[in-house]
C-alpha cells in the first residue's frame, strides 16, 4: 500500500510539527531538520527518503520518533 506524497517542503514541515508534539516545553523546535532527499527504500514498506537534522544533544530520541511516524506516513514526491 502506498503512502501519500508529500513535497520536500511539506515533509520537513511535517517532521517538526511532530518533533514539537513530542517534545515538552517546545523543545522540538530546536532541532533542524534539513530538506528530505530521495532514497532508495530498503523494501516495500520503507520510505523512499531520507533526511538529515541539527540536533541538540539529548533531542536525537524525539527527532528519531518525528522521523519513524512522518516516514510511515508519508512518500517523497516524484522520487
Amino acid at each position: 500500500m502506498r503512502r501519500p506524497s508529500l513535497t520536500a517542503e511539506e515533509i520537513r514541515d511535517e517532521l517538526n510539527q511532530a518533533a514539537l508534539r513530542f517534545s515538552l516545553d517546545g523543545e522540538g523546535s530546536k532541532i533542524d531538520f534539513m530538506l528530505p532527499t530521495p532514497a532508495e527504500p530498503v523494501n516495500m514498506s520503507a520510505p523512499n527518503w531520507d533526511v538529515q537534522a541539527e540536533c541538540p544533544e539529548g533531542l536525537d530520541e524525539i527527532a528519531r520518533r518525528a522521523v519513524a511516524e512522518v516516514s510511515a506516513n508519508f512518500d517523497l514526491e516524484d522520487a
